[in-house]
């Protein structure tokens, strides 16, 4: 028999799922701050004809991109978590109030 999920492996994962939420919104905003600065560079590199210095800007957008990519599986990983530890501590619940364990459940 496997031991009972206790409140604070639940607060453990909420507070991660919280945690990657947070990394994931600031990736999601630096992503999106990188992309509109390198449409703002495209448009004056099309108007200028000089698309030269942008490769600086791709890779950061690349990089960028990396990071929000890593973020968004983190929350997937968290929430599956948090999510797994909740069924778990659900059936726990069940178990209390159906009442004491036979011996033969035991085994």
């Amino acid at each position: 028999m496997t031991g009972l999920v206790c409140f604070h492996a639940l607060h453990e994962a909420n507070c991660d799922l919280e945690k990657a939420r947070l990394r994931y919104r600031l990736a999601a905003h630096a992503l999106r701050t990188i992309r509109e600065r390198l449409d703002q560079a495209l448009e004056q590199a099309y108007q200028q004809q000089s698309f030269g210095p942008l490769g600086n800007l791709f890779d950061e957008e690349e990089t960028t991109l990396a990071v929000y990519e890593k973020a968004s599986a983190n929350v997937a990983e968290a929430e599956e978590r948090w999510c797994m530890i909740r069924a778990a501590l659900a059936y726990e619940k069940e178990l209390m109030r159906a009442g004491p364990l036979s011996l033969k459940r035991l085994n």
